[in-house]
């Protein structure tokens, strides 16, 4: 057929064709060796559905032309009609290379072929065309088919943009819900809004606390530069978006213009054309609490589909708001229970009591700051540890220890526990358990208080001494003069008698008991004046080892008879101290000779040690006298120091020892514990001033 006959045929039948038109900006390559049928074809694609037509002579122009399709994207060739039968390459050979090459393997093609047997156009299908045309060419059946592989082919465009945007869209609503704060959310919004459905400004509103204004929080425009301060307040029930936000609905306006509803100086930024819009809001639990709001799309109108997608976006935001919000209310919980926390914590490091809190596997949970410097460590070298262990190096709780009742029953716990201390003095600490109520199984806890009650118990026997004393010293002094007299008649007469009777007379022993007994009771009564008699002290700076050696020089030969094994270790570098040292000799003479009265009873393991040193004070001495003997029991322990309290045997002592020796250090404004342990021993602590401080 004629390119003139052809024309004319093309304009008859498609004149009388009725379809839709594709896209102008539809590109397509004619390849023909015959320069008549390749223009004639070419003018009817032009002329009738305006498609933009390239003519290629032959098969090596028409790879050109595609090659050079690829270096601009908006020149690439939608379709191919491309003729089987060329000279030098054929049509063939030419869908071959098409279908190998990476990036054009997807171009469509239709053959076109001056045979009408079926086993060229098989060939051409298998070859990889997607249709074929014989010739001679019926225009109106050309134009269809071409229509048919274009139309198919933008659909397949817009499947694939969608897919694309579905992927996009997943990824963020993902990237949305994992922040967690509202402005990434927003930021994140608005970012994925601009990008999956390409449009010129992405923005998000938020309601104010009256529910009566939305506000822009966040703005994107990768084309424009707009702040979220900049756009003006939204009132609800006014505008596109406020009205939006009102009936809880998405809008979408393709000419907003002409919907009496948009107000360009509320649904926009100030002089911001607005050529499409679409607006919808984010629910938190059923309630409005903003909009986003996409507006201009570059390439068009909003889809059905995209409009879809955009809703699903949207709740997306709303989930990811929701979580914000929770996020910040738990951290605004975190920070307050932190605040009270951190107030509890600083309070509970004010008490100077030792006080920590453990869990039912004895680990501790809380530790004050008075109970770390003991072990000079910090809570978090001690939170986590099991109590006995850290402190006090077991492997079992302690004996002592009445938690278990606590952690098991959730009632209060008191008891107290004594030890001997680093100063060799009896420590006593009253324990306190109290019970933390838990709301979960299993999550017992108690806070153990340790309160010092060792000087509290010394203050209270020191003044129930002074008081014993006191009493004592008045009873010495009226009693002992009314007894002197009588008793000085009773030993004279006594000693008369004896010289005046012969000792083989019957009556001599009676004589001779009365004697002994009134030098006794003599003795007493002049220790009974001693005791209550208020001497005058004479204070000198002197060494407190020497004084200690002294005493020890003068029962050396009674220690060495009784077979007892004394050891010294007085400390090198003690100060000198301001002391009364004939007082303060006695002391040392009665707390040797009490220790070696305690150990006669023994047959082996004698010994007793006398050391010095430095006490728990920056201004104060220890001497401390030890032995191995009989010990005593905590009742002997509480009278001890009472005038006329003895442990000795009838006749072997009059009580008096310790209470002068009590009475000689307090004087000297020092103290004097004892602790003791029944067969195992007994351990005088004289804690004696550097500086002289005599009591009234």
């Amino acid at each position: 057929m004629s390119a003139t006959a052809f024309s004319a045929v093309a304009d008859q039948q498609v004149n009388q064709a009725d379809g839709s038109i594709l896209p102008s900006n539809v590109r397509l390559l004619v390849v023909d060796d015959e320069p008549e049928i390749a223009e004639s074809l070419a003018e009817l694609l032009k002329r009738k559905e305006g498609y933009d037509v390239v003519i290629a002579r032959d098969g090596q122009e028409a790879m050109a032309v595609l090659e050079a399709s690829l270096l601009n994207p908006n020149r690439a060739i939608d379709l191919v009609l491309l003729d089987v039968r060329m000279p030098v390459m054929t049509g063939s050979e030419v869908l071959a290379w098409l279908r190998n090459h990476p990036e054009l393997k997807f171009t469509r093609v239709i053959v076109l072929t001056a045979t009408s047997g079926n086993e060229e156009m098989v060939e051409a299908l298998s070859a990889g065309a997607d249709d074929y045309i014989t010739k001679p060419y019926y225009p109106l059946e050309l134009l269809a088919r071409v229509k048919t592989i274009l139309r198919t082919q933008q659909l397949e465009k817009q499947l694939q943009s969608q897919s694309q945007q579905l992927v996009a869209l997943n990824q963020v609503s993902r990237a949305v819900t994992a922040k967690l704060t509202m402005a990434e959310v927003l930021a994140m919004a608005t970012a994925g809004i601009e990008t999956i459905f390409e449009v010129e400004l992405a923005a998000a509103f938020m309601i104010d606390d009256n529910r009566s204004h939305l506000y822009c929080r966040q703005v994107q425009s990768a084309k424009y530069k707009f702040a979220a301060n900049n756009w003006p307040p939204v009132p609800v029930g006014r505008g596109i978006i406020g009205t939006s936000y009102r009936l809880g609905q998405s809008l979408y306006l393709d000419d907003p213009l002409t919907d009496g509803r948009f107000l360009p100086d509320i649904d926009a930024p100030v002089d911001f054309p607005v050529r499409s819009l679409m607006v919808t809001p984010l629910f938190v639990r059923g309630k409005p609490v903003g909009i986003v709001a996409a507006i201009n799309k570059d390439d068009g109108l909003f889809s059905e589909v995209e409009r879809g997608l955009y809703t699903s976006l949207a709740s997306s935001v709303s989930r990811a708001v929701e979580i914000a919000w929770l996020f910040q209310s738990i951290r605004q919980r975190q920070r307050e229970l932190l605040e009270s926390r951190n107030t509890l914590q600083a309070v509970i490091d004010g008490i100077l009591h030792p006080i920590y809190t453990i869990d039912e596997n004895w680990r501790v949970v809380a530790v004050n700051r008075t109970k770390c410097q003991e072990f000079d460590e910090t809570p978090d070298d001690l939170v986590g540890k099991t109590c006995f262990q850290v402190f006090f190096s077991r492997d079992l709780p302690c004996e002592h220890c009445q938690t278990a009742s606590t952690l098991e029953n959730e009632h209060s716990q008191r008891w107290t526990v004594s030890w001997q201390g680093s100063d060799h003095r009896r420590d006593e600490w009253d324990v306190s358990a109290y019970p933390i109520p838990g709301s979960k199984a299993d999550s017992a806890r108690a806070v153990i208080v340790w309160q010092d009650r060792t000087e509290e118990r010394q203050l209270e026997s020191s003044l129930m001494q002074a008081g014993k004393l006191a009493a004592i010293g008045q009873l010495a002094a009226g009693v002992a003069h009314e007894i002197n007299n009588p008793l000085t008649a009773i030993n004279a007469n006594a000693e008369i008698l004896a010289m005046s009777i012969s000792p083989d007379d019957d009556n001599y022993e009676s004589v001779e008991l009365i004697g002994r007994a009134g030098n006794r009771a003599a003795r007493v009564v002049r220790g009974l004046l001693d005791f209550a008699r208020q001497t005058q002290y004479e204070f000198e700076v002197a060494d407190i080892n020497d004084s200690i050696r002294q005493a020890l020089s003068l029962v050396t030969y009674q220690m060495t008879t009784a077979g007892i094994d004394v050891s010294i270790k007085l400390a090198d570098d003690l100060p000198p101290a301001d002391v009364s040292l004939e007082h303060l000799q006695s002391v040392w003479l009665n707390l040797l000779l009490n220790a070696r009265d305690a150990l006669q009873v023994k047959s082996e393991d004698k010994q007793i040690e006398v050391f010095t040193l430095h006490g728990s004070g920056a201004d104060d001495i220890l001497v401390i006298v030890r032995d191995t003997g009989r010990g005593m029991s905590s009742t002997e322990l509480e009278r001890i120091f009472e005038p006329f309290y003895t442990t000795k045997a009838p006749g072997e002592g009059t009580g008096l020892g310790l209470a002068t020796c009590h009475r000689i250090i307090a004087q000297h404004g020092g103290r004097i514990d004892v602790s003791s342990t029944v067969g195992e021993g007994t351990t005088f602590n004289v804690h004696l001033p550097i500086k002289g401080q005599a009591a009234d």
